[in-house]
């Protein structure tokens, strides 16, 4: 082979064996005969071959040209399936998408969100990896995921899809308070036992910066991973504890929760790397969380 075959050709090649004839493939590649004859010629030249033979005015395959054609025709079938995936990925029919996101979210958010995007969009696969705030920026920049849900950090210049803005609330069990609609001063409550999250946890140590700027110390009964575990453990009447208001809200069915003064406050993000565009699908499930977190705001 002197030179590689242009895609053109072989789709003229495939075009005139498969219809039977130079006008037929013409009409179905919107070209002249001429056109047609042109891109035979140059693919016999490239590949060194005699395809054709003529018998009066037909056109018929030389014994090489029979064993081209095959292989003409698998790589035409592969070129399709191409197409048929490319239009797929356009249309968000087809897709995978990595997203990492830190535990509260994971554990009382995503999994609504997830469930309602899987079915609007029953072709796009999602993976979820779970990490705490700066783990799950370190793992979205090292590309193992193309989205990431967490507190944004300034110095590292992430993009920004969606925001959901959330605060801290006290809970305990509900034996022992009851849900009040107004602000409860922690203060109030520093003598009672308290659950914690594990030091280490972005968390933690954003309510015990806010701690100690009120002067209040709690007695650290237990220290748990998760704000679930949390949750569990007050149900149960273990003592009290400070959550995100994503957590507790979706637990009052067992616990009490209580907005409380003075208040912490932050906002989650929807972060893909900087100066990365997201793939068809990725785009589609941040318009999808936008939407949804959206509705929780509203």
């Amino acid at each position: 082979m002197t030179k590689r075959p242009s895609l053109r050709s072989l789709e003229a090649f495939h075009a005139v064996v498969t219809l039977g004839s130079v006008s037929a493939a013409a009409g179905q590649l919107f070209v002249t005969e001429p056109a047609i004859s042109h891109l035979l010629r140059s693919l016999e030249k490239a590949t060194g071959l005699a395809l054709f033979g003529k018998k009066g005015r037909r056109l018929d395959l030389t014994p090489d040209g029979r064993l081209f054609f095959d292989e003409t025709a698998s790589a035409m079938s592969v070129l399709a399936r191409l197409d048929m995936v490319a239009e797929a990925i356009r249309s968000a029919k087809h897709g995978h998408i990595r997203l990492v996101a830190i535990p509260v979210v994971a554990d009382y958010l995503l999994p609504e969100i997830l469930y309602n995007f899987s079915k609007a969009h029953p072709e796009i696969d999602v993976t979820v990896n779970v990490a705490e705030g700066h783990r799950a920026l370190d793992i979205l920049e090292r590309g193992n995921a193309d989205l990431a849900v967490a507190i944004i950090d300034n110095t590292r210049g992430h993009q920004s899809h969606a925001q959901l803005d959330s605060h801290a609330m006290v809970i305990g069990p509900l034996s022992r308070f009851k849900t009040s609609a107004s602000d409860v001063s922690i203060a109030t409550l520093h003598t009672e036992p308290f659950v914690a999250l594990t030091p280490g946890s972005p968390f933690r140590y954003a309510l015990d910066q806010h701690l100690a700027r009120q002067g209040i110390v709690f007695t650290h009964t237990l220290e748990v991973e998760t704000q679930s575990a949390i949750v569990k453990l007050v149900s149960m009447g273990f003592g009290i504890s400070v959550v995100d208001a994503i957590a507790a809200t979706a637990e009052t069915h067992q616990i009490s929760a209580s907005n409380f003064h003075p208040p912490l406050r932050w906002t989650y993000h929807l972060l893909s790397p900087a100066n990365v565009n997201l793939s068809t699908a990725a785009q589609v499930l941040s318009d999808f969380v936008t939407e949804s977190w959206s509705k929780l705001q509203s």
